[in-house]
């Protein structure tokens, strides 16, 4: 997998998790629910890599899905913060110890899904 697919991903592991944090908060208050931040990132996840043309929804689902349940399984919090660190600050995080550790697994979540290069939104044109 290239860096930019394996970024992509991380990136929108880190979207996800912190969009949809943030949402949560900002919602009027209503009659308490029952809030499930694991499926919210995945369905963010799942929604950022279809539309950044990654992958088809199913294996948009499929692959969100997985990863981040070995993420959860396999990571502390702080390999974790580690992980998604790097990434968002445009250090490959591939040379990170923990993330050597559960590779395996995560190939195994990508393993036949055909990943396109992220096709990122280009900014409209300015007029002059």
């Amino acid at each position: 997998m290239t860096f930019s697919k394996f970024f992509a991903l991380t990136v929108l592991t880190i979207s996800s998790l912190s969009t949809t944090a943030w949402a949560e908060t900002k919602k009027p208050a209503a009659a308490p629910k029952n809030i499930d931040i694991k499926s919210m990132m995945i369905e963010r996840c799942a929604q950022e890599a279809t539309a950044l043309k990654v992958m088809d929804a199913k294996s948009a689902q499929k692959v969100c899905s997985c990863t981040t349940n070995v993420q959860a399984s396999k990571l502390t919090l702080g390999e974790f913060w580690q992980i998604q660190s790097a990434a968002a600050n445009g250090q490959d995080p591939r040379g990170l110890a923990a993330l050597k550790r559960i590779q395996p697994e995560l190939d195994q979540c990508r393993a036949g899904v055909k990943m396109n290069e992220p096709v990122y939104p280009q900014a409209p044109a300015t007029k002059k």
